[in-house]
């Protein structure tokens, strides 16, 4: 299939490196790469065995030597892009490899768009929509378990669950379609029957809209934002939870001034910490614009931990931290965990001032998750973070995760939600029209995915399960 002639791009990160590779692909490929590439014996690149390395040389028009490099063609069908492609894999340099890129556009290739060749891929058929996102969640992963995670969309596991879903649902709107219009062609099926049905394929959705959130949270990572009042050991903290020294740690209450923000991974999951300003009533000016950026960062969080010193007890100031973080804060938002890490819990602690039973009658506190934890002893720092994996993913493993755009993840878990209305509509009376509505609106959103059509695949499952028109 042809996509608008040959394209050509650098496929190697840019500067100096051992190789760089250049790629084209379309029809005509392997013939520009022919008017310079030679190899063994003058050996033209098309008279090269298909998939195997060779070495030559690339000259220009002149018959000077520009880089000596080794050649690989791929015929139509068994390329990455599913087209006609060639590579040419020459020394790493800026000069030489700029050089070959530049004969093979004044033979009439031209510069590859961003992603073109991955499109290319998904418009070849080679690869489905969820498999081409996939490709840059491999190349943006930072952890081995983020990149499991793409390499099993890349490999089409999610499509396949995928794909199962939607013949699922195609199946059980077909028997709803069929009881309705045609109910003297069709076998009796029991409501029970069908509500059980439907039953087992939200199970299959919910399961897949689970797996689509953590790989989500695996690609992007966490965002949490360590909050307090000035003084409790926020910087120390910081430093504690990534194992390096990178916030400045002084006894001088308000040394923070700026968000400091780093980050760490814990069983497979990407963490970025930002320490921030203390938060308290102050005339200074600059600490003013640090604590408004505490502010921001609270906003923006996925966690927000407040940092307590526990060897004094919970103050009216940690009160009132606590009351905007995990309160109802309609400025700031609400955050996806709330977790209180009572610090300093190596020095002697305060009898009965913990302040627990203060914190938890803050109007909008529901559920709160203390971790005590000692930036000096590095007491409580696993237990911080295994809190903060908890409140990400749940009892979700890592090792479930497919590689999912918010895109994906939204229309999954769309379908699951109403898939289950559908379930619930089916014990009410005239239930089978509202159901068959629900699920066709599910069919939709998974067909979206796809690129299927869940209109004809409906039509065509009536037809063929069905004995409707004898």
């Amino acid at each position: 299939m042809r996509h608008g002639g040959v394209i050509a791009a650098i496929a190697t990160a840019w500067g100096e490196s051992g190789i760089a590779v250049i790629r084209m692909s379309g029809a005509g490929a392997v013939k520009i790469a022919d008017e310079f590439f030679r190899g063994r014996r003058g050996k033209s690149l098309s008279a090269c065995p298909a998939r195997y390395m060779s070495l030559g040389a690339i000259y220009d028009k002149s018959g000077r030597t520009v880089d000596e490099v080794l050649g690989v063609r791929f015929d139509e069908g068994k390329s990455y892009t599913g087209e006609e492609s060639a590579e040419i894999h020459c020394h790493g340099g800026i000069a030489a490899v700029q050089r070959c890129l530049e004969l093979f556009i004044s033979e009439g290739a031209r510069l590859a768009m961003p992603g073109e060749f991955t499109k290319r891929a998904f418009l070849s058929g080679r690869i489905d929509l969820t498999q081409a996102e996939a490709v840059l969640d491999v190349i943006r992963s930072k952890s081995d378990a983020s990149l499991l995670s793409a390499e099993r969309s890349l490999q089409g596991e999610f499509s396949a669950r995928a794909r199962d879903l939607m013949d699922s649902l195609t199946d059980c709107r077909a028997e709803l379609e069929a009881r309705l219009d045609y109910p003297e062609e069709v076998d009796g099926i029991e409501n029970s029957e069908i509500t059980s049905g439907i039953g087992a394929i939200f199970a299959k959705a919910s399961d897949l809209a689970m797996r689509c959130r953590v790989g989500l949270m695996l690609s992007g990572g966490v965002k949490a934002a360590i909050l307090g009042s000035p003084n409790v050991g926020k910087s120390s903290l910081l430093n504690a939870l990534i194992g390096e020294d990178r916030a400045i740690v002084t006894k001088i209450p308000g040394t923070t001034r700026d968000a400091v923000t780093a980050g760490t991974v814990w069983r497979g999951l990407g963490i970025e910490f930002t320490d921030t300003a203390g938060i308290r009533e102050t005339d200074d000016e600059i600490e003013n614009i640090g604590i408004a950026k505490s502010l921001k960062a609270m906003g923006g969080a996925d966690i927000r931990i407040v940092a307590i010193d526990s060897s004094i007890g919970v103050t009216a100031s940690d009160m009132e931290v606590i009351s905007n973080v995990f309160g109802k804060d309609p400025e700031n938002g609400a955050a996806q965990g709330a977790i209180i890490a009572m610090n300093k819990c190596d020095l002697p602690q305060p009898a009965g001032k913990d302040g627990m039973k203060e914190i938890k009658k803050i109007k909008g506190i529901k559920d709160v998750r203390v971790v005590k934890t000692s930036a000096l002893s590095g007491e409580g720092i696993a237990a911080l973070k295994d809190a903060i994996f908890s409140l990400t993913l749940g009892s979700a493993s890592v090792d479930e995760g497919f590689a999912a755009t918010e895109r994906i993840a939204v229309a999954i878990s769309e379908a699951a939600s109403l898939i289950g209305e559908a379930k619930e509509a089916m014990t009410r009376s005239s239930g089978a029209d509202v159901a068959g509505s629900l699920l066709a609106e599910a069919s939709e959103a998974v067909a979206s995915l796809l690129g299927r059509d869940a209109a004809e695949e409906l039509l065509d499952a009536i037809f063929s399960n069905f004995c409707v028109g004898k």
